[in-house]
């Protein structure tokens, strides 16, 4: 007699998923690198944009003076009452007047002064209502000691420059300046100084 001997062709059950712990490590561990690699992009941005800022103010200030000190370099007379010490800040101009020094034939003044956050660049002439088309320089008086009308000549009143906050000049013959500029919560100094040659 024949003895039948069963065979068992089943396997054993294996687990094919991921089990509860092991989904929530992935998740942990997942949620680290991100947040890792997302603050790492955040904080490159952000040094990227203060340093475009940064670079962006500061060559704004090196416009606004390389025309400023080009001007003032040629004049032969500054109109504004300048400090020869910054010692007291309260009485330092923000502003500055000059006689024109790069075309003599005809007398005009140049005055740079900040409008808003920005650095505005004027010409004005003087004359006398009597007669208009002469012009004079400021401090000049007619035969019954008016003083010369002012006139802003038109479309010369124009912005040179942004993100101004404040300007200072002080000096005797080395006239000084300090710029002050400012763009969001980038700031920015920038001192010049320059000897008139004509004065």
């Amino acid at each position: 007699m024949f003895k039948t001997i069963k065979i068992n062709n089943h396997k054993p059950k294996t687990n094919l998923g991921f089990s509860l712990v092991e989904v929530i490590i992935a998740i942990t561990i997942s949620s680290i690198l991100f947040l890792i690699i997302t603050s790492a992009y955040i904080i490159s941005q952000n040094a990227y944009s203060k340093t475009d800022t940064r670079a962006e103010i500061s060559q704004n200030g090196r416009v606004i003076l390389d025309r400023m000190i080009r001007e003032l370099r040629q004049t032969q007379d500054i109109v504004t009452t300048i400090p020869e010490t910054n010692v007291d800040p309260e009485i330092l101009p923000h502003e500055i007047m000059f006689q024109d020094g790069h075309d003599t034939s005809i007398i005009r003044y140049i005055r740079y002064y900040i409008d808003n956050s920005n650095i505005n660049r004027q010409v004005i002439r003087y004359y006398f209502p009597s007669d208009p088309t002469n012009y004079v320089r400021w401090y000049d008086s007619d035969q019954l000691g008016n003083p010369p009308t002012m006139e802003i000549v038109a479309g010369e009143d124009k912005i040179i420059g942004e993100f101004v906050y404040d300007i200072e000049f002080w000096g005797n013959g080395l006239i000084n300046i300090n710029l002050y500029l400012l763009k969001g919560a980038e700031t920015t100094t920038i001192n010049t100084a320059i000897y008139g040659r004509n004065l």
